[in-house]
């Protein structure tokens, strides 16, 4: 975790930001430590550092998690949220209308 200590008065406030394996912020496309960028989960925002879901007609890309995530939830709950998001998919990537599972 990246640590970030501030005094004010006689109260110290310790931050904590949560890192990935990378050793990194979790949320940071680039590490620090190689400057190497990684792509950006479609879905998240996240780097994808493993485990992707390439959507075939652009060159998006979702972490397979986050991807298995969003199917359960759009199959469970029929969202008029979940169905923006279907929207905008098919829109910027070609993704089918109904979306399986990766088990690669």
């Amino acid at each position: 975790a990246v640590v970030s200590t501030q005094s004010t008065g006689d109260q110290q406030v310790q931050q904590v930001l949560n890192t990935d394996e990378r050793g990194c912020y979790e949320a940071s496309l680039m590490n620090i430590h190689t400057s190497v960028t990684s792509p950006q989960c479609i879905l998240t925002g996240y780097p994808v550092l493993r485990g992707e879901v390439v959507f075939r007609n652009s060159s998006r890309v979702a972490n397979k998690d986050d991807w298995n995530v969003y199917v359960m939830a759009r199959k469970v709950t029929h969202s008029v949220e979940c169905q923006d998001v279907m929207s905008y998919l098919q829109q910027t990537t070609g993704a089918p209308s109904n979306p399986s599972y990766s088990f690669q």
